[in-house]
């Protein structure tokens, strides 16, 4: 499947736009304080499928890809760790 990741920036936050053969999903991100370069806000479990028109099965692989492709291309040599409403990134 082709995935991919853009950004649009706006001031303190913006969005990363995720793209795949089935459709786009928008998480909206706020750049972090300290070690912490950006938090991508995930949908809770609950409300992933009304909000993304997405299964809840897809949730994992989906959020895994935008954590690995988004600090590959934003925090080069960082970490990231997942939890159930976010993405951090850190340097």
């Amino acid at each position: 499947m082709n995935r991919s990741l853009r950004y649009l920036s706006d001031g303190r936050g913006g969005s990363v736009i995720y793209k795949d053969g089935v459709s786009e999903i928008k998480f909206y991100y706020e750049f972090g304080g300290g070690n912490c370069v950006a938090i991508i806000f995930v949908p809770k479990d609950v409300e992933w499928e009304t909000e993304t028109k997405r299964k809840l099965e897809d949730k994992s692989a989906i959020i895994e890809f935008v954590a690995k492709q988004a600090l590959q291309d934003q925090v080069k040599g960082g970490t990231y760790e997942i939890e159930e409403q976010y993405i951090n990134l850190y340097k």
